[in-house]
């Protein structure tokens, strides 16, 4: 919880008393394989910061998982519906392997928010990477070729192929799983 508040402090000096709001509200959450932290119509506001472990948001199609994105350490997740509209997620977030997050529900972002430039600033710069982040991977899905969206994958997050089934990741490229060991092995040759 401290290296969040030390992170944002380091980029956007907060005032001791937002600092003391961080520390009383903020709360750290833990996870096991499998474990759901949004489940798809339920509302949640909160943001969560991935200290450790893999999460992948998905949807059900026809009895079938599909995977939308995932998340490594480092990185936020949460049902935008349910942060900023208030309304059921569209999609459940589900942790790949035993994980920890830390939550900040959104009554502790507004109470900050409205009273602090440089918490504003922080969230500005937040929720900017996370439109950015998305705009990256529509870019990936509508037009590169399975291979390449598998390559971008592998170099973005190299280390989720020890702690995610390869079942998931063919979701999530959109191929097969055979289609997912057909790119991998001709990869290697």
């Amino acid at each position: 919880m401290e290296d969040l508040i030390n992170s944002i402090n380091r980029e956007f000096p907060l005032e001791e008393g937002e600092i003391t709001i961080l520390r009383e509200s903020l709360r750290t959450i833990s996870f096991s394989k499998g474990g759901i932290i949004i489940r798809k119509g339920d509302i949640d506001d909160s943001i969560y910061f991935i200290r450790k472990g893999v999460w992948r948001a998905h949807l059900d199609r026809e009895g079938e998982e599909l995977t939308i994105w995932f998340a490594i350490q480092g990185e936020i997740i949460f049902s935008s519906w349910g942060h900023i509209r208030n309304q059921p997620s569209r999609f459940s977030i589900t942790a790949s392997c035993d994980s920890t997050v830390i939550e900040m529900k959104r009554d502790t972002i507004e109470r900050l928010s409205s009273h602090s430039i440089n918490f504003n600033k922080w969230l500005h710069k937040l929720y900017v990477d996370t439109i950015l982040s998305m705009d990256d991977q529509l870019v990936n899905i509508s037009y590169f070729t399975a291979e390449q969206r598998y390559l971008a994958f592998m170099k973005k997050m190299p280390s989720i192929f020890q702690q995610v089934p390869l079942k998931e990741i063919a979701g999530f490229i959109g191929v097969t799983p055979q289609s997912l060991s057909r790119i991998r092995a001709n990869l290697k040759e």
